[in-house]
């Protein structure tokens, strides 16, 4: 049975030296709450206990090791618990927007992200969004749970090219209708453009930062039918679908989040930018 994930996402431009960033995130997530604390070290082969920044930096020379010799399935990963954790931290894949350094928050157990049934109220997951964006000093963000990254990413694909019949189809596109899977997935891939000055995509939670929000036009980003539209001292905005857990089977929820990228046409801009 495929279990449903809720992801936090966070972007900022490549660094050389782009570990500080990450510790910066994690002392961030251990000072939010006992909930949230990273208690462990996942080095690819066995947990150990995170108990110091120094300990957590020998970590990632070791895996810097390991990708140089050009083993790339090793990762380092933090998590809240051993068996059942409520999520864990990966730092940047090697593989995955080159241009830019990126870390991921992944929350286990296939339950909504916000209560009754989740693990946050809305007013803590919220502080906790815009805490891990200060503390990575992220240049875009978002959270979505992987049917909503399907119906984005998978969408656009099966939009563009001719998949042969053996290739499976996910159930999320087959229980959609067709027509809100070519408005949600109407976006390029990230590898034409430059992501960090237009923004790739619309979530359920979103950050974009000045250099998307002028690409965009403020004004038209404070007109939009988000729920939460908030401008940050860095000139960019964050920017809610709903207050409430996105059901990707929800036509409701859909049918508003097409709408808001029929608004921004955001694949006419990524298709024009530069």
């Amino acid at each position: 049975m495929f279990l449903k994930a809720n992801t936090l996402q966070l972007f900022r431009p490549k660094e050389t030296e782009s570990l500080g960033r990450f510790l910066d995130l994690v002392q961030a997530c251990n000072d939010h709450s006992d909930t949230t604390r990273l208690r462990y070290v996942f080095d690819g082969g066995t947990f150990n206990d995170y108990t110091t920044t120094e300990g957590l930096k020998q970590a990632f020379a070791d895996l810097q090791q390991q990708w140089n010799e050009g083993n790339f399935d090793r990762d380092v990963i933090l998590s809240t618990d051993k068996e059942m954790p409520l999520l864990s931290l990966v730092h940047t894949d090697p593989f995955e927007y080159t241009s830019e350094d990126n870390a991921s928050f992944n929350f286990h157990g296939g339950r909504p992200l916000l209560l009754p049934e989740g693990h946050f109220t809305y007013e803590s997951f919220y502080y906790f969004f815009t805490t891990a964006i200060n503390a990575y000093k992220a240049r875009y963000a978002a959270v979505y749970d992987t049917e909503l990254e399907t119906l984005v990413s998978f969408a656009s694909f099966y939009g563009e090219v001719e998949i042969d019949q053996e290739v499976s189809m996910p159930e999320i596109i087959e229980v959609t209708p067709v027509q809100l899977t070519e408005r949600i997935g109407r976006v390029m891939s990230p590898g034409l453009f430059n992501p960090l000055e237009v923004p790739p995509a619309i979530y359920w939670f979103n950050y974009w930062n000045d250099d998307q929000v002028q690409a965009v036009g403020e004004e038209k980003i404070r007109q939009a039918d988000f729920e939460v539209i908030e401008k940050t001292p860095d000139g960019g905005y964050i920017l809610i679908v709903q207050k409430e857990n996105f059901n990707s089977h929800n036509i409701d929820h859909l049918e508003k989040l097409a709408a808001l990228y029929d608004y921004f046409d955001l694949y006419t801009l990524q298709r024009t930018s530069g």
